[in-house]
């Protein structure tokens, strides 16, 4: 019996998942368009988490520090910041005061005790956590009246405690998330602009599917014959 004729040019190791996907030029370019803007999403994150490591960063190495002390520590939680986010963050925060001029606390608040220097008071937060758990392990990292060094923003209300470690003052979730989002979309857009340029190798009005084959005829199938 007879086979049809597949024409050569149709590879013999097409992936049969991305001929279902991408069966055509038509439908291959726009999946490379919904990828891309995917991809440009995804970059104006990074921006804003660059900014933020940045600035931490940046505060880290150019505040100026002063001496002071934990006045209280609570962990705190909410819930958000979207209706549809049901899980709580948790965080901890810690009330400090420390010793500045009266011209440098910039925090809005400070604290008098007759016949002493006033001490400025501010708030330091950690950065936050799906686990309470981790949370209350971060509590015990400094206990009510420890001594701490403060660093303070000689231009606006910002405190940090001095020498906290990097897994609590940077964005590592969010790092992470973005991270594994560039890496899947950036390979996606790799394996579809490589179908993409083999489609175009293709004739006009051919898409990368080899025809369908008819199964041969069974034992009990009818057979017409034309007798001349």
């Amino acid at each position: 019996m007879a086979t049809p004729n597949i024409p050569s040019s149709y590879p013999k190791n097409d992936s049969t998942f991305l001929t279902a996907l991408l069966p055509n030029r038509g439908r291959t370019r726009f999946v490379r368009a919904a990828i891309l803007l995917f991809l440009a999403g995804g970059m104006v994150g990074w921006i804003a988490i660059a900014a933020r490591v940045f600035s931490e960063f940046h505060a880290r190495h150019s505040w100026p520090v002063a001496q002071g002390y934990v006045t209280d520590v609570r962990v705190k939680s909410y819930a958000g910041p979207s209706s549809r986010d049901h899980v709580s963050h948790y965080f901890v925060e810690y009330e400090v005061r420390f010793a500045v001029p009266a011209e440098q606390c910039l925090t809005g608040t400070t604290f008098v005790i007759h016949g002493e220097p006033p001490l400025c008071e501010g708030i330091v937060r950690t950065r936050t956590t799906d686990s309470e758990t981790l949370a209350n392990s971060w509590f015990e990292r400094h206990r009510f009246n420890a001594a701490v060094g403060v660093l303070h923003d000689p231009n606006g209300s910002g405190v940090k405690i001095v020498g906290e470690p990097i897994y609590l003052v940077y964005p590592w979730k969010e790092i992470s998330g973005m991270s594994g989002w560039m890496i899947f979309f950036g390979t996606s857009l790799i394996i579809t602009q490589r179908r993409l340029r083999y489609l175009e190798t293709l004739p006009e009005n051919n898409d990368a599917s080899p025809p369908s084959q008819s199964p041969p005829p069974r034992g009990d199938d009818l057979i017409d014959l034309k007798l001349s």
